[in-house]
């Protein structure tokens, strides 16, 4: 789905860099326009626990405004 999503992004003239949750650190994020974020749910509808909801949690004060 992420590699779609990119193609999407690069077919209207855009860029794309596509990052699992154990390699983006947040001090990253200051650097893009826009972050799309993706995991699979695990259970309940949870977030994966071990890297995508740590990274997700620290991200989260870096930007001021969620869509």
């Amino acid at each position: 789905m992420a590699q779609a999503v990119a193609e999407g992004v690069q077919a209207q003239g855009g860029e794309a860099a596509l990052f699992t949750a154990g390699k983006f650190d947040v001090d990253m994020a200051g650097t893009f326009n826009t972050i799309a974020f993706g995991c699979p749910s695990m259970g309940s509808e949870e977030l994966e626990e071990s890297e995508f909801a740590p990274m997700f949690s620290a991200a989260a004060p870096v930007n001021s405004t969620w869509v």
